[in-house]
């Protein structure tokens, strides 16, 4: 038996009982007067307890199924409206801008995050959904229709990519503040520590000798080894060159890099004809059934190699999301002023989402009241309260049996 029936039982027992101790009073207080007192406390407390059961009854249901009374099924009678204020209440009081935040603003979202990464266990647990995600999406891609789509996409959006206006944005960005000299001095550093090495500079003067057409005969016509030696020589003048353009940051071959490089960005925004062919090298390169078979190749050793790992119980992928996901909450963990920047940008965008979805989820909580069938928000409604309710009938019978005693008391005393 559920509370509710209990309750319900002990209810009515009290009204049962007040009902056998009003007819006992009755049938025995000519011999005993002072029963008369008793018969008056059970006669108001049957009045209170049947009074209180119609009150609780009428909340739910017609009593005695007589739909003739007014006021009675409360509930089912109001579901529209009763629906209505629970969203409108859940809305202003639980979904409210103010509340959000303060909420928010008492869980501290990134030291509560970061307390919640440094743990191996939480670690451990998202690195297995990630890797579960992973190996769903291989399955996912292996499947024939989906790889064909995916492929038929990724080259139609391709080919209608304009290469030559998104290398020329890329440039822009690398190029700005002349920060493209930073990679001209890597490569210029490279070249000159490589140009420095005996053996680079003899195989260099080596070529130069047997492929410079010039030098080849003025060694023929002659007879002298001015090959090698010029060779040489044009090597050291190359190295030289190379460290003065690297140590002089106004040096003329410099200005020449740049104006190079704007003049071929300007190319590929402007120029119709490089333009042109740059887009018919994207297509070239698409059409190509040697680079497709080469990617496609690369491509399913990745995917064979992920697959493989990630059905493993010593995944490499998975223990380094693993580690990843630690460094990170003890990394965030030590700044306090990035946590601290993250709730700000939490707590102002906050009140926006809240106002944007809080009508919409007020709506969905009136319409899924509303949806309910009549019998069922009664018992779920019933099911919750109704043990409470039952209170009422049994406070009704108490207090229906002192008030009737203390009445009849005055009554007689009035006399």
């Amino acid at each position: 038996m559920g509370k509710l029936q209990r309750m319900k039982a002990l209810a009515t027992g009290l009204l049962v009982l007040a009902a056998l101790v009003y007819a006992g009073a009755k049938a025995l207080e000519p011999a005993h007067p002072w029963l008369f007192y008793v018969a008056a406390a059970a006669e108001a407390a049957m009045i209170g307890a049947i009074a209180d059961w119609f009150a609780v009854v009428a909340m739910f249901h017609h009593p005695l199924n007589l739909r003739f009374i007014p006021h009675t099924a409360v509930i089912p009678r109001n579901k529209a409206r009763i629906a209505r204020g629970i969203a409108e209440f859940i809305q202003q009081n639980f979904l409210s801008a103010e509340a959000v935040l303060a909420r928010i603003a008492a869980l501290r979202p990134a030291r509560t995050l970061c307390g919640w990464l440094v743990k191996p266990s939480n670690a451990d647990a998202l690195a297995g959904y990630a890797v579960r995600v992973l190996g769903f999406a291989l399955t996912l891609v292996d499947e024939e229709r989906v790889r064909a789509f995916l492929q038929r996409a990724a080259s139609e959006r391709l080919r209608q990519a304009d290469i030559a206006s998104a290398a020329a944005q890329v440039l822009d960005v690398l190029t700005e503040n002349k920060r493209h000299h930073a990679l001209l001095d890597e490569a210029l550093a490279g070249l000159d520590e490589l140009l420095e090495r005996d053996s680079t500079r003899a195989f260099i003067a080596a070529e130069l000798a047997q492929n410079a057409p010039f030098l080849k005969m003025m060694s023929d016509l002659f007879h002298l080894k001015l090959d090698e030696k010029a060779a040489r020589r044009i090597v050291d003048v190359a190295v030289r060159k190379i460290g003065e353009v690297r140590r002089d940051a106004d040096h003329e071959l410099r200005k020449r890099f740049d104006g190079f490089v704007a003049g071929f960005i300007e190319r590929l925004k402007r120029d119709a004809a490089l333009r042109d062919k740059v887009a018919r090298l994207r297509d070239e390169a698409l059409d190509n059934p040697a680079l497709g078979s080469y990617i496609a190749g690369l491509w399913r050793q990745l995917r064979e190699w992920l697959a493989a790992d990630l059905h493993s119980a010593q995944s490499a992928v998975r223990d380094r999301l693993r580690a990843a996901i630690a460094s990170f909450g003890t990394g965030l963990e030590k700044e306090p002023a990035v946590q601290q920047w993250i709730d700000e940008q939490i707590l102002a965008a906050v009140p926006g989402l809240v106002e944007e979805h809080r009508a919409k989820i007020g709506r969905f909580v009136e319409d899924q009241i509303n949806a309910w069938q009549e019998t069922r928000l009664v018992a779920e409604l019933e099911r919750h309260i109704g043990p409470d309710l039952q209170y009422i009938r049994i406070n009704g019978t108490v207090v229906g049996a002192a008030a009737g005693l203390i009445i009849a008391a005055l009554t007689e005393l009035a006399r």
